[in-house]
């Protein structure tokens, strides 16, 4: 055999190889069995069912219907949190290309034994717009309020100038926000400066308090 022929050969049997592989390179999902629930006990941290140890969450004190919930990488860094859920709350994160939800399901608050939190984990993709598109549409929602007047120090600004406030102290929080409620809650109620409610005067003059108007449009965002 020459060597041409030897290299030809040589080379086939390497494409052949290449070809008959079977798909191990591909990515491989962080989380399976959707949806997983688990149950944590306070003050401690659990590795997610079928993560194979990628994903962990850790669960603080329970205290007064809420709980702080971090999701941690299997080498310990933060995916998400800490964020104050109450049952009904959610947070995302993302992981091996994947983006997660989790929801606090329940409480339980024991005299005897562990206090526990019972937890949710579904894909983002399943359970409607993630966390960002919902902040994003409330902003857009109040830019687009026709008439209204959106007020803060005492001052009166028009929506489109309120929108973009709440927008520019959202990207000042940087990964301090991670859910709409958050983002409602420390971004769109009051000033950060003084402490001083924010308030909406809509267009038929209806004088309302900024969180609570956006409470109300988002229950109707996560209800859809």
């Amino acid at each position: 055999m020459t060597v041409a022929v030897w290299l030809l050969a040589l080379l086939a049997w390497g494409c052949a190889r290449e070809e008959g592989q079977p798909a191990a390179e591909a990515a491989v999902p962080a989380l399976r069995s959707l949806p997983v629930e688990m149950t944590v006990k306070q003050r401690s941290t659990t590795e997610v069912p079928g993560s194979d140890g990628r994903v962990r969450v850790t669960v603080e004190d329970v205290t007064r219907g809420q709980v702080l919930v971090t999701v941690l990488a299997e080498d310990g860094s933060v995916l998400s949190g800490p964020t104050s859920l109450c049952p009904g709350d959610n947070m995302g994160f993302e992981v091996g290309g994947g983006a997660y939800v989790v929801k606090l399901e329940g409480l339980e608050n024991t005299l005897l034994g562990e206090d526990h939190a019972t937890l949710v984990i579904t894909s983002a993709a399943e359970t409607g717009p993630s966390e960002k598109e919902k902040i994003e549409r409330l902003i857009a929602l109040v830019g687009s309020m026709q008439d209204a007047v959106f007020i803060r120090h005492g001052a009166e600004y028009s929506a489109e100038d309120g929108a973009e406030h709440l927008r520019w102290k959202w990207e000042a929080a940087g990964d301090r926000i991670h859910t709409a409620q958050q983002f409602v809650e420390e971004i769109a109620t009051r000033s950060s400066a003084t402490g001083e409610l924010y308030q909406i005067r809509l267009a038929d003059g209806t004088l309302v308090p900024a969180g609570e108007y956006l409470k109300g449009r988002l229950a109707e965002i996560e209800g859809e």
